[in-house]
């Protein structure tokens, strides 16, 4: 049997203890936390040794929230994420301030010295690492776009790319690698597309060139971006987190697809929800799929069959026999409870939901995302699906018109047509 001689690491903390209580406890608790706390970290060897400020070098103005986070080295070589350990401090709090967490709040705009305050952050060990950044409300001069993953070279596509830039401002600060007040578009002709976060979403089976255009107020920038498909080896489908290629559901139940790539270059697999695009090889719809961003990839199942589901991304397949059972049968289809006429006031809002009613259990189900909605060639309303890839989804009709006015609207789904009057009144 061997033995662990613990009484080393005890005496220490006791001689810790008996001189802190030996000076009086009362005023010594936080001395007797930090000075345990830092003996454990020593006898683990994960106290830190260095410490980086990360996202600094920002420019913000008054109002403006701005997370920073911390990196730091332990004693074994080890990095890990020390932001919320740190003590964080401001070097003017009267132009920025900083809580616990490391989120900088601007205070008050300065022309002094490019408006920058120092924030540091403190482990417990009195390690510090520092960060800059600046108030001011000077006006954007440029901006230089850049990627930001992968820094150089061709995008691997279907894997989401990351782009940034630095700002340059009328009094010579220069924000870096930022993508504050930005917004992002992408040329016509590309299939391509990038959200408000600057991250790029490729798909296209060959090579293709895109143009991506950021703008602050009227200063704006290009980037050119080539992505190639020519590393992505394979895409899984998963079903909570698990490669399947069989999936079975019962008629109602709803499932959420992830996809996962393998590239021939790394043993690293990527995420590539955003991404895949999802289908089913028969026109006879067993299961709805949710298109929508927020819930992409999530499937409903609306009747019982057997089809194949296809994932396509980057001119690869992954394929899965799709089973939905169940004995339901459509009946009818109602909109909202049924009424064959509905008021709507003059430039407000309507929320439709489209109900499909069977003849055996589920006895109903919200199909609202996977019907189609037709306005009757009407220039008063207009409509808008929201809540897709939920059972909460609706169709949501607003007013165009001031004044008292009737539209029509038709609804489809698997054959059947369902119509409602819209009053404006």
């Amino acid at each position: 049997m061997t033995k662990i001689n613990i009484f080393p690491k005890l005496s220490v903390v006791a001689i810790l203890l008996t001189s802190i209580i030996g000076c009086g406890a009362d005023d010594k608790s936080d001395d007797l936390i930090k000075a345990v706390t830092l003996e454990k970290l020593r006898s683990e060897g994960t106290i830190i040794e260095s410490v980086t400020i990360e996202n600094a070098q920002t420019r913000l103005r008054v109002g403006d929230k701005h997370q920073l986070s911390a990196t730091g080295i332990d004693s074994k070589g080890k990095k890990r994420d020390v932001t919320k350990e740190l003590t964080w401090s401001s070097s003017d709090s009267d132009i920025a301030t900083v809580s616990d967490s490391g989120l900088v709040t601007a205070i008050a705009n300065s022309s002094a010295d490019q408006g920058l305050v120092k924030i540091t952050g403190t482990t417990i060990n009195d390690i510090s690492g520092n960060g800059e950044i600046s108030i001011s409300n000077a006006a954007v001069a440029s901006i230089k776009l850049k990627q930001a993953s992968s820094q150089t070279g061709n995008i691997n596509t279907c894997i989401d790319a990351k782009i940034n830039g630095d700002v340059s401002y009328t009094d010579g600060y220069i924000s870096l690698n930022t993508i504050k007040d930005m917004s992002f578009s992408v040329d016509n002709s590309t299939t391509a597309t990038i959200d408000s976060d600057g991250t790029l979403f490729t798909s296209a089976p060959s090579i293709e060139k895109t143009q991506i255009t950021a703008s602050i107020g009227t200063v704006t920038a290009q980037l050119n971006v080539t992505s190639d498909p020519k590393n992505l080896e394979s895409i899984n489908l998963l079903v909570d987190d698990v490669a399947t290629d069989t999936i079975t559901l019962n008629v109602g139940d709803r499932m959420q697809l992830k996809a996962q790539a393998n590239l021939s270059n790394t043993d690293s697999t990527f995420n590539i929800d955003n991404s895949i695009s999802w289908s089913q090889l028969n026109t006879d719809d067993y299961v709805g799929i949710t298109t929508d961003k927020n819930n992409k990839g999530v499937i409903f199942a609306l009747k019982p069959g057997s089809t194949k589901l296809i994932g396509q991304c980057g001119g690869k397949q992954k394929i899965a026999t799709l089973e939905v059972k169940g004995d339901a049968s459509l009946n009818t289809i109602q909109i909202n409870d049924g009424e064959s006429t509905l008021t709507l006031e003059p430039l407000k809002t309507i929320d439709l939901v489209l109900t499909a009613n069977y003849t055996t259990t589920p006895t109903s189900l919200n199909v609202t995302e996977f019907a189609d909605w037709n306005l009757n060639g009407s220039s008063i309303v207009e409509g808008k699906l929201i809540n897709a890839g939920t059972k909460e989804a609706l169709y949501r009709l607003t007013s165009k018109s001031s004044t008292n006015n009737t539209a029509v609207i038709s609804v489809t789904y698997d054959g059947i047509i369902s119509n409602t009057t819209i009053n404006i009144e």
